[in-house]
């Protein structure tokens, strides 16, 4: 119990830390034109990504979006691919491009599997007490459409293994004793470094077969 206390109230905090994410002002039509030549080959140029390992961003939270550019500029979320490709882009481009994928329709391309939706959807819905493990949709919403004023992203239609390795290395970053290298860790989900954010508490708790019956069953919220 006590420990389910802590996962709350950590998403509580996190609604803090996300809604203090200041867009600036952008041009959806500037965005594009660095969207044609730097980030449609792995995103496509409506934001459904041809590449199941690589994230869906049309209708995403515009919040979401920026931070996470944000966080590749710094060095504080990585990936050797998006840390090269927006290297030479400012924060005014990057907010152009984070404002012109939000505008774009939202993505729904995933199916799950019937043989294991009903235990993912108690997992999703409601989490797993016996594990300290809480629910997904209290933070991204029974419909996994996210929070747009708490930043937290849309999930529902995004592929599923693009999903399942985000909760792979936000796991990695959750568990003490993980020896993963820092390179397979995800630890943007915290305000700082050295602070544990609410996604590694969650998904420290989950089994392989958690993620993989998690990442199908969203990937078919439409």
């Amino acid at each position: 119990m006590k420990k389910l206390i802590a996962a709350a109230s950590l998403c509580v905090a996190s609604f803090s830390v996300q809604a203090v994410t200041t867009v600036p002002e952008y041009d959806a039509n500037a965005g594009k034109q660095i969207v044609e030549s730097v980030c449609a080959a792995c995103h496509g140029m409506n934001g459904i990504s041809p590449v199941p390992s690589q994230p869906n961003l049309g209708g995403q939270n515009v919040k979401y979006l920026y931070k996470q550019l944000i966080d590749y500029k710094t060095g504080y979320r990585k990936n050797g691919i998006m840390q090269s490709q927006i290297a030479n882009l400012s924060q005014q481009d990057l907010a152009d491009v984070a404002g012109y994928y939000a505008e774009q329709p939202v993505w729904n391309v995933g199916y799950a599997d019937p043989v294991t939706v009903q235990d993912a959807t108690k997992l999703y819905l409601g989490g797993d007490k016996s594990r300290g493990v809480i629910g997904c949709a209290g933070c991204h919403g029974p419909d996994a459409a996210g929070n747009d004023w708490a930043a937290f992203p849309r999930l529902g239609g995004q592929h599923a293994e693009y999903i399942a390795t985000q909760l792979k290395l936000f796991r990695a970053a959750g568990r003490e004793d993980d020896i993963t290298s820092d390179e397979q860790k995800r630890i943007n989900d915290a305000d700082k470094e050295g602070e544990v954010g609410m996604m590694q508490t969650v998904a420290a708790r989950l089994s392989d077969r958690d993620i993989r019956i998690l990442s199908d069953y969203i990937s078919a919220i439409h």
